[in-house]
């Protein structure tokens, strides 16, 4: 019901974004803003030059560095403007043959044919009749409305951002309340590991795309490239947005470099650089800088730039990441929006164990085996057999116990696991030592377990059974074989109950045998410990390490 209810919010969450974006898209803008700006505030706070001197001083610093940009920019695209006219004739040359195929060609016979069918079938346009103005307060008005909108967009974010950063106690403070009191403790990490992640984002973002930018220009300033600073600072500025801004970025030198050169040595110069940095940045730095710091998989980046671009266009795709970023850790600190840092956010949603008794059930041996084979390279053998293949048989004998484990999958899950840990490179034991029982408490899920244990033991000295084994037949072959010890192993649900039996009747069949009961995972021991050791066990451990240890420290 509550997962439900949050389903509904997010939708009507979704509506209001879309028909509020004038007024949400300048503060989600100036939102982004004070979290790129707040470091530099907060150095220079420090120096105790004061709140507003603060702010104020890295505002106008990031104002100015804007418009030098975008001076440098302009004026290099006056350049190039007034440059155009000199590269007429070649571009006038390859547009009519791109156009005008040769005529005497099969090709070029076709496009003519199909130029002439579709002059024929157009029909006579009338001429356009065009308003003028009928003063100059309209012509003006005329000229001044397609700025007025983003000049006054770009108003609001600027004074957005001023009053967020003067304020931002005040805010965050509102929000921890907006968000109820008695989740303090939650909202305020939230925020944290948002700002931190958010944060670190464009820091590393301007660097990547610096790293671009600045190689790029230098490259196309070598290759002949007119105005190469243009378009390096094009590149850094186009970068911040995923996925399209580079290829435009690229497109502008790469037209270029095509329309002023007699041949093709120019244009390809520029696609191989652009290529060459884009590669090495996709696919070594950027995974390098990143890692895991945003916190979101490239399924939920892409699923991310569509949305919002959607819901609120090309500014959108500037902040689909940032925003998700936030979307995803207020999933992951909130239970009841859990799922949303599910589908986006990069934690492991399965544990190993559950990995492996899935792959288990899916009958996929390779891949169990591999996700084993990997924990023990990693951390060793006993701790892959204690922290992965014993809670995986644990998960398949509450399955069994629910009736939710048909008899085929069962058997195909303790055969193929006994196999894989049979497969393990067995670690060094340190000798033969004296023979040790082990004695499944009572079904498969214990004869594995139990097979688990012989490869941490010494070879040669394990005396298995088989499951079930009884009392009597325990008793006897210990008799036979020399046995100083035997082990119970019995995996949950039902641990305890299983190897309480078996240990009162291994101690009524054999006074001087010594028993060690595991209870694989079964969680805190000491009243289970004590009801086991009434009953006749002389130890009792909740891992395999332990009972290794255990059966060697018995005299």
């Amino acid at each position: 019901m509550a997962s439900r209810a949050s389903l509904i919010g997010l939708l009507v969450a979704a509506a209001i974004l879309y028909f509020a974006k004038e007024v949400l898209l300048p503060l989600a803008l100036a939102i982004l803003l004070s979290f790129l700006l707040a470091p530099a505030v907060q150095r220079l706070e420090a120096l105790k030059l004061g709140r507003v001197a603060s702010v104020l001083i890295v505002v106008l610093i990031a104002l100015a560095g804007l418009a030098s940009i975008g001076t440098v920019a302009g004026v290099q695209a006056v350049s190039l403007a007034a440059k155009l006219p000199e590269y007429r004739h070649t571009i006038a040359q390859k547009i009519r043959a791109l156009r005008a195929p040769k005529q005497q060609s099969t090709l070029g016979r076709a496009a003519k044919a199909l130029k002439d069918i579709e002059q024929e079938a157009q029909p006579e346009k009338p001429l356009a009749v065009k308003e003028t103005p009928g003063s100059a307060y309209e012509e003006l008005a005329l000229w001044a409305t397609p700025l007025a909108t983003p000049v006054a967009m770009a108003l609001a974010v600027i004074v957005f951002t001023i009053l967020m950063l003067i304020d931002r106690e005040n805010m965050r403070e509102r929000l921890l309340a907006l968000a109820g009191r008695r989740r303090l403790n939650v909202t305020t990490r939230a925020m944290a590991e948002a700002a931190t992640r958010v944060s670190r984002y464009l820091g590393m973002l301007l660097v990547v795309n610096a790293c671009f930018g600045i190689p790029f220009g230098i490259a196309l300033y070598f290759i002949g490239v007119p105005n190469a600073l243009l378009f390096g600072l094009l590149g850094m500025l186009l970068r911040f947005v995923p996925y399209v801004g580079v290829w435009v970025a690229a497109a502008l030198p790469i037209a270029l470099a095509f329309a002023i050169s007699d041949g093709w040595s120019m244009m390809l110069w520029t696609v191989g650089v652009f290529l060459a940095l884009e590669l090495v940045l996709a696919y070594v730095v950027e995974p390098w800088l990143y890692g895991r710091s945003v916190g979101l998989t490239p399924i939920a980046i892409i699923a991310a730039v569509l949305f919002w671009t959607w819901l609120w266009g090309p500014a959108g795709l500037l902040l689909a990441t940032p925003l998700t970023v936030c979307v995803a850790v207020i999933g992951r600190h909130m239970p009841e929006l859990g799922y949303l840092n599910v589908l986006l956010g990069v934690e492991p949603v399965l544990s190993d164990e559950e990995r492996f008794y899935q792959r288990l059930l899916a009958l996929d041996h390779d891949e169990a085996a591999a996700l084993l084979e990997k924990h023990a390279a990693a951390r060793g053998v006993a701790a892959a057999l204690d922290g992965v293949l014993l809670p995986a048989l644990a998960l398949a004998a509450r399955d069994r116990a629910r009736d939710m484990l048909e008899p085929a999958r069962e058997r195909f899950i303790y055969e193929h696991a006994e196999a894989i840990v049979e497969g393990l490179e067995a670690p060094a034991a340190g000798g033969e030592g004296a023979p040790v029982g082990l004695v499944p408490a009572h079904d498969r899920a214990d004869e594995v377990a139990a097979a688990a244990l012989a490869r941490l033991l010494p070879a040669g000295s394990v005396q298995a059974f088989s499951a079930p084994a009884t009392a009597s037949e325990v008793s006897d072959a210990a008799t036979r074989r020399g046995c100083r010890a035997v082990c119970i192993s019995s995996v949950p649900p039902h641990a305890a109950a299983h190897a309480a039996v078996l240990t009162r009747r291994l101690r009524r069949q054999n006074a001087g045998l010594k028993i060690v009961v595991g209870l694989w995972g079964a969680g805190p021991l000491a009243s289970t410990k004590e009801r086991l050791e009434k009953l006749g066990a002389d130890a009792v451990v909740a891992s395999l390490a332990e009972a290794v240890d255990a059966l060697r420290r018995l005299p």
